[in-house]
């Protein structure tokens, strides 16, 4: 299966994720939306175990006034490293479009055996990623873990004055149409409530469908 998951970087397995490194680190982060010098990107990263082995997918959104938007896409290994992990990818590539909402196109893969990623702590207990995946910011903090059922796709939500729709955008979303998810991130309880339809608050929101044959 990992296979599979190096050759199509879609096929996507969610774990609970209990912030504490000595239990496993399963399970899907998020950073907040960041600003850059020419834009802003949200990145996302999900570590999964498969037979003792933990493998990773990575996938970062990025938005440059002056190329449009960016979906970077990575599928590697994670290795136990001290309290944390190495992260080291084995395929890589990018998409592009210049308008949201078109269907991004293959713009580019890459050779990326040689980076490395670390995934640890800092001191005030958040996760941090020691960089972003094309290395435009540094130490990057993961503060959104959110808890998953496995395989059913799951979304973050932001505004972006660059959209003409909402910006909908995460893990697992093939086949999902028009429909409305059937779940919504509590973070306050830190725990998903059915979907009471889309709300006007600051920061990123979070959001889960019911999977289908085409996920």
């Amino acid at each position: 299966m990992h296979k599979f998951l190096v050759s199509s970087l879609f096929s996507l397995t969610f774990f609970w994720t209990n912030p504490n490194f000595g239990k496993s680190l399963d399970g899907l982060y998020f950073s907040e939306k960041l600003t850059t010098e020419n834009g802003y990107l949200i990145l996302g990263i999900e570590i999964f175990t498969e037979k003792g082995n933990s493998f990773y997918n990575a996938q970062e959104l990025r938005f440059q006034k002056s190329r449009g938007w960016e979906e970077v896409l990575f599928v590697g290994k994670a290795t136990k490293e001290g309290k944390g992990f190495l992260l080291v990818p084995e395929a890589c590539q990018i998409r592009a479009t210049d308008v949201w909402g078109k269907k991004m196109a293959l713009l580019r893969r890459f050779d990326c055996d040689h980076l490395e990623f670390r995934l640890g702590l800092d001191e005030s207990g958040f996760f941090i990623l020691s960089e972003s995946l094309l290395g435009t910011r540094k130490q990057v903090v993961l503060p959104y873990v959110l808890e998953h059922t496995v395989g059913n796709p799951v979304a973050v939500r932001f505004n972006a004055p660059q959209m003409t729709t909402e910006g909908i955008w995460g893990f697992h979303l093939n086949g999902l149409g028009g429909r409305n998810p059937e779940w919504a991130w509590n973070p306050s309880k830190r725990n998903w409530e059915p979907f009471p339809g889309y709300q006007s608050k600051e920061g990123l929101q979070f959001y889960r469908w019911k999977r289908t044959f085409s996920n």
